[in-house]
């Protein structure tokens, strides 16, 4: 790559990875609301303006692709996968302005989904440090932890079929949902992280 090129690329692979970080905010201020109502209705403005901001970057980036063909496949491949996680952290917002009408998660419960949603959190978070500084062990490292989020989300569902089951269906449907949310948001960081 010519030196101009190197360095359009460079700035494209910043921009892309930039919008990584911004679904990252999104996603980590919906998740602070389903994690414990006090975060309440300042966690979930933060998480409406980060994702506005996401949306407007994405449309903003869609119209420029530098760095030749390999830039072009890059940003159609991430923003494809940001899009995606915009919409998981629109899913999660309206989960979470749905959830200020019930009471909390049972703390049984909700510690589980934490540790799957911070997980998943946290493999969105690596995968945006992927795309700017690449390691040999960036795929791997993303695969273990995508293994350990599924992992928590089956320990989820065992208490959610477990013999004291006392969660209501709504609330079952509800961290169902939400796992599900969770584990997609590690599957596309594992996408970016080996895209």
């Amino acid at each position: 790559m010519a030196e101009g090129a190197e360095a359009e690329y460079r700035a494209l692979v910043g921009d892309l990875a930039g919008l990584v970080r911004l679904a990252h905010a999104a996603l980590r201020g919906v998740t602070a609301v389903l994690a414990g109502p006090e975060a309440g209705h300042e966690g979930i403005a933060a998480a409406e303006k980060a994702l506005a901001e996401l949306r407007e970057r994405i449309e903003e980036d869609a119209a420029r692709a530098p760095g030749g063909q390999t830039g072009l496949v890059l940003a159609v491949h991430v923003g494809c996968q940001v899009e995606a996680l915009g919409q998981i952290a629109q899913r999660l917002l309206e989960a979470a302005w749905a959830r200020q009408e019930r009471e909390p998660f049972d703390r049984r419960l909700r510690t589980p989904l934490n540790g799957l949603a911070h997980t998943a959190l946290a493999l969105v978070g690596q995968a945006a440090d992927a795309l700017e500084t690449p390691a040999p062990e960036d795929e791997a490292d993303a695969r273990a932890l995508l293994a350990e989020v599924e992992r928590r989300q089956h320990q989820l569902y065992a208490l959610l079929r477990g013999p004291d089951g006392t969660a209501d269906a709504v609330d079952v449907a509800d961290l169902v949902l939400l796992s599900c949310c969770y584990r997609q948001c590690a599957g596309l960081a594992v996408a970016i992280t080996g895209g």
